[in-house]
């Protein structure tokens, strides 16, 4: 959904502001066009993230089996996996001089040569494609364990009164941490999924609210 804000009819110096479906806004087929009050939605999913920093045992159980599901994820031994591309890479340049070798001494063609190199350039990028992605998810688990242990050593030890007070920028850093979705289904019921709830991580059915 989309922010969508509009002023008010009896006071124009008033806004309101809302969530509307984003293929709604932009006059597609979906068929969800009512309008929800942003106010109401975000107060409803801070109440369900609340009742998850009150319960910091079950949380931790939670984030600790997402932060494994992501290490399963990395397929085996990273620092292996790394190596074994550093060492194609190495290759490649080892076989890129060989060719321009033979190339020079008059033992290959300008073409053969230009053939073998575009071969070893597509080695090439493949195995830095692979370096970053394996890179990409060693820092995405890191990021996840730093979240974890921020999570439950300021805001799960905080009482659900100063929970209340936490400014907006605050709140939102506490979704990024949980990976916190909200979705609102076609038949207005609103539900929250994130690194929390029975059966995984990502539980379609973590907590579902009818929207009035």
């Amino acid at each position: 959904m989309r922010h969508h804000s509009s002023l008010g009819r009896r006071d124009p110096d008033v806004w309101y502001f809302y969530y509307r479906c984003a293929g709604q806004w932009d006059d597609g087929p979906c068929g969800h066009k009512k309008m929800y009050r942003a106010a109401e939605m975000e107060g409803r999913v801070w109440e369900f993230v609340c009742s998850l920093l009150t319960d910091p045992v079950q949380l931790r159980a939670d984030l600790d089996v997402m932060i494994e599901e992501e290490r399963k994820a990395m397929r085996g031994d990273p620092h292996r996996e790394a190596k074994t591309w550093l060492d194609k890479l190495t290759e490649v340049e080892a076989e890129r001089r060989g060719y321009q070798r033979l190339a020079a001494k008059g033992h290959m063609t300008d073409e053969e040569l230009d053939e073998a190199l575009a071969e070893l350039d597509e080695t090439r990028k493949t195995a830095e494609r692979e370096l970053e992605a394996l890179h990409g998810r060693q820092e995405r688990m890191e990021q996840m364990e730093r979240d974890r242990d921020v999570i439950l050593d300021e805001y799960a030890r905080m009482s659900p009164e100063a929970l209340e007070v936490l400014t907006p920028e605050e709140r939102r850093q506490v979704y990024g941490m949980l990976r916190a979705r909200a979705m609102v289904r076609m038949d207005g019921a609103l539900e929250v999924s994130g690194t929390f709830g029975e059966g995984g991580p990502f539980c379609p059915t973590e907590a579902r609210y009818s929207m009035p």
